[in-house]
């Protein structure tokens, strides 16, 4: 008997101590996972801010992923210094082990975008993740890559001649900057895409929404009904003298327990004890204890507004940190896009941890750069690159010309310090324009953006400022083929015979690169031909003809110009066909002079001087004639300026409607559908719910409390022996005057001023964002201005920069005195020329990222940045943005959220430390 008694105790207390154990980490874990799934899931019926790219659990790609265990993680490498000099109460666990491990998946994605772009862009990919470029390709001048720098110069340097003496030592000057490591190319979406895998803020608002979820479960399970259960077991052991005996304890407590909206609280509790006496005839005695509690409060303490306070604040506060996350994930594309803080200052983002910059600790936030902004500065490097490069061919040009002793020393050394400090600009900076290193800088800060390591080499796809540097490019190629006419067109060789002069100036004039696929070839022919076929006096006649009818069209423009008229089109055309005529018979008579051997009749070196004066003449007469073609390419590639993408706001075009117009559409936009506004007109009515419940503690305190008490028979085995007559009632009124209430009434005051304030912080709000719409526009119709003015200021850097070295390439007269003030002079205009198509290129670029910038920042403000499931914007503005999709409430239950830990590959168990 008493081994069986024996056993019966052991077993209660083996029982006890599994209850006291309880469930394991993962259960409470995966709980709190489902029940957090499961209220995001309800909430998220609201499609303008719905909850997307969202995953508590770090993404396998991720730099940061972490495949071990949630629950049971391996132990951190720990500081030597402070594991040596404080206890270790924790050691690695036997399977856990030790470990930091650090996600490389990325690395793989990298590797197929980048064949993906490049094979895109016409490169030879290498099957094992390798690329093979083409010769004629400029690596790093286009995209920024670090591994190409220099490359354009280097490729300068094989087609110049020889550097001599210091020249040799400074060819390679970007040798200090030039990294071999070749980059993965990358798009801005891609840049996106990455950063949401590998940011660490993002992550962060990420668990943010998570534990403002979790709140909410705890707020919600107050009401709920709540059991409890707990055991206690003695084994007691008496002395003969205080009776003597063997005894076994089990106290059992088991209930339940619920709070209502009212205030009320009830309470159900039953308490039994087990006493086992293994000496006696009558060793089993059971005795049970049956309560029943309800207390509700009426006056302080009770009622609807001041108990479901704390649940109405976290439900709420959900719903405010679902609006700022759909409103981060904007913020964060724009942030990438093109830079700016993570913040949403002044708004803040009402539900998430604040998130205050780049400080200590927590705060450690990543420099903003954005992938335009890095873009901008390659676009000016690589332009600050052929400045550079077309010095250095002056230099060279200059030189040649000292050696001819058609220039001095003087100007040769003014070129070459403007070659030397454009060489120190691009690699240091300087006019306002960045050079290599601060782009390298800002390249590893943009690489802490998106949360990679600094190893990782990347090379910006320049897709968008693609159109901008295919437009230079055809005006580039404008000027190159008249560059290359032009030097055709000097070749002098005394020795050509005279019969062949025409014919070489019809080639030129009919196939060179410059002329070709434009009217001007097509016609030159039949309109030469018809100057030749003119005698001398009707040579005389028509240009006499000619020139009076500009004379008439020029008075004309002339008197409009006084009265503030427009100029008809066709009065404008028939003035430029005149001087195209013009040139055309001026270049007749320098041919026909040539043909006539003038310097036949001169003797000596004379002769020769006198042939070059005439084949002089013709080249400048040539010129004025091949500038027809340029102006119809050029008029041409005019009407290809990149349009800027359109700002369509409710039907309006911000642009071209009237400025109040666009005022009036962009501030009820952003009225209407600003998420934080939103939330700041909901934290109005959260302060006015404070003052109810604020004014709820000045009240007295008045309850009714019921308690019921039932006892089964003491002595007996009789558990569940409850009886009326061994039942107890009680029925309580408790009442208590507002005597002392200092707290609460400052309490309640306080309440009242917060509600005040808010309702100013409401209208700041509104004010506030309604300055920012109307500033985006006014900075947005600004640019737009200022684009098509800087089309102009680029148009006429380049004829500057063309006239002036056409002035310094013309063939010397023979006849003239080197004048040394004219030089240096005509040297000056040349490199001022220069420096200033530079500065207008820079500028366009500028410009071009500016307004995309401040169009993706308006629609910002708007809240018309619509993204897709990948993070990236969805620019439907091109076709016209339609009205926001209005919020329909799903029906529950509604598609779960993708809460569920990432699947990663499973990895071998950390090694245990070395004992």
């Amino acid at each position: 008997m008493r081994s069986r008694r024996g056993k019966r105790g052991w077993v209660a207390v083996a029982v006890a101590a599994m209850l006291a154990v309880g469930c394991t980490r993962q259960f409470f874990r995966e709980r709190a996972d489902a029940d957090v799934e499961g209220i995001l899931t309800q909430k998220n019926v609201f499609p303008e801010w719905a909850v997307q790219n969202w995953h508590v659990y770090p993404d396998p790609r991720s730099r940061f992923a972490d495949p071990y265990s949630p629950d049971h993680p391996p132990y951190p490498p720990d500081d030597y210094a402070a594991r040596l000099l404080s206890p270790n109460p924790q050691r690695p666990g036997k399977k856990s082990g030790v470990g930091r491990y650090e996600g490389t998946g990325y690395l793989a994605l990298l590797a197929q975008w980048d064949a993906a772009n490049r094979a895109e862009g016409g490169e030879e990919v290498r099957p094992a993740g390798g690329w093979v470029m083409p010769e004629e390709a400029v690596p790093g001048e286009a995209n920024g890559g670090e591994g190409g720098a220099g490359a354009e110069d280097a490729g300068e340097e094989k087609k110049a001649a020889p550097p001599r003496g210091g020249e040799a030592e400074a060819a390679d000057y970007q040798r200090a900057l030039r990294s071999e490591q070749r980059g993965y190319r990358i798009k801005l979406h891609q840049a996106v895409e990455l950063g949401l895998l590998n940011s660490r803020e993002f992550q962060d608002r990420r668990e943010d929404l998570y534990l403002a979820a979790l709140q909410v479960t705890l707020s919600r399970f107050n009401f709920a009904a709540q059991a409890f259960f707990a055991e206690q077991v003695f084994r007691r052991s008496i002395g003969q003298d205080l009776g003597g005996g063997e005894l076994w304890d089990i106290n059992t407590t088991a209930g339940v327990s619920k709070r209502f909206p009212s205030g009320a609280a009830l309470l159900i509790q039953l308490a039994n004890q087990v006493v086992i006496d293994l000496g006696s005839n009558r060793p089993d005695i059971a005795v049970s204890n049956l309560t029943l509690s309800v207390l509700q409060p009426f006056l302080r303490g009770g009622g609807l507004a001041v108990n479901l306070e704390n649940l109405t604040a976290a439900e709420r506060n959900l719903v405010y940190a679902m609006r700022s996350y759909a409103r981060f994930r904007k913020i964060y594309y724009v942030s990438v896009a093109a830079g700016g803080g993570l913040t949403n200052n002044p708004y803040g983002l009402q539900g998430l941890a604040p998130n205050l910059g780049r400080g200590i600790g927590g705060n450690l936030t990543s420099p903003s750069v954005g992938f335009l902004q890095l873009l901008q500065q390659a676009a000016q490097i690589a332009n600050q690159r052929k400045n550079v490069a077309e010095l250095e061919r002056l230099l060279r040009l200059y030189r040649a010309f000292r050696e001819g002793g058609q220039q001095s020393d003087l100007q040769v050394g003014q070129v070459e310090v403007s070659m030397l400090s454009s060489r120190a600009n691009l690699l240091n900076g300087g006019g306002g324009a960045p050079g290599l290193r601060q782009y390298l800088d800002q390249l590893d800060n943009f690489k802490l953006q998106l949360g990679l390591p600094l190893t990782v080499a990347l090379e910006l796809d320049d897709e968008p400022l693609r159109p901008i540097r295919e437009q230079l490019g055809r005006f580039e190629a404008i000027y190159a083929d008249l560059r290359a006419v032009e030097e055709a067109a000097r070749q002098f060789d005394p020795q050509e015979p005279v019969e062949r002069f025409r014919e070489r100036w019809r080639r030129l004039l009919t196939e060179s690169a410059l002329v070709k696929g434009t009217q001007f070839a097509r016609g030159i022919e039949s309109r030469w031909e018809s100057w030749r076929r003119l005698t001398e006096d009707q040579w005389q006649e028509r240009m006499a003809r000619l020139r009076r009818e500009r004379t008439e069209l020029l008075n004309r423009r002339a008197e409009r110009q006084q009265k503030g008229e427009a100029e008809p089109a066709e009065e404008a055309a028939r003035l430029e066909a005149l001087e195209n005529e013009l040139a055309l018979g001026t270049f007749e008579r320098a041919v026909r002079q040539y043909e006539q051997q003038p310097w036949l009749k001169e003797k000596g070196p004379q002769r020769e001087s006198v042939q070059a004066v005439a084949f002089r003449e013709v080249v400048n007469s040539f010129y004025q004639v091949v500038l027809e073609a340029r102006g119809e390419r050029l008029e041409r590639v005019r009407g290809q300026w990149p349009a800027l993408p359109p700002v369509v706001v409710d039907g309006v075009d911000v642009l071209q409607a009237p400025l109040d117009e666009a005022y009036a559409a962009g501030m009820a936009t952003a009225l209407t559908h600003r998420l934080d506004l939103m939330n700041a007109r909901a934290l109005v009515v959260d302060a006015w719910r404070q003052i109810a419940v604020q004014a709820n503690s000045l009240q007295g305190v008045f309850d009714v409390r019921y308690d019921m008490t039932a006892s089964t028979p003491a002595g007996e085995s009789r558990p569940f022996a409850f009886a009326a007559d061994r039942t107890r009632h009680q029925l309580t009124f408790r009442a208590e005057l507002p005597l002392v209430r200092r707290a609460e009434r400052n309490n309640y005051r306080a309440a009242l001023i917060s509600y005040q304030r808010q309702r100013r912080t409401l209208m700041a709000f509104e004010d506030n964002i309604a300055n920012d719409v109307r500033a985006d526009i006014r900075q947005l119709r600004t640019l737009a201005e200022l684009y098509r003015i800087q089309q102009r200021v680029v148009e006429l850097g380049y004829s500057q920069v063309d006239n002036a070295q056409a002035v310094l390439l013309q063939p010397p007269d023979p006849q003239a005195r080197t004048d040394a003030g004219s030089a240096a002079a005509l040297t000056q205009q040349v490199l001022q020329t220069q420096s200033s198509l530079l500065a207008a290129q820079n500028q366009l670029f500028t410009l071009w990222v500016s307004y995309l910038t401040a169009r993706m920042q308006l629609y910002l403000d708007l809240e018309l940045l619509h993204l897709d499931e990948r993070g990236v914007w969805n620019d439907d503005a091109e076709h016209g943005i339609d009205e926001p999709v209005r919020a329909v409430p799903r029906r529950w239950p509604a598609e779960r959220l993708p809460l569920p830990r990432p699947a990663a590959e499973p990895l071998p168990t950390a090694p245990r430390p070395a004992q």
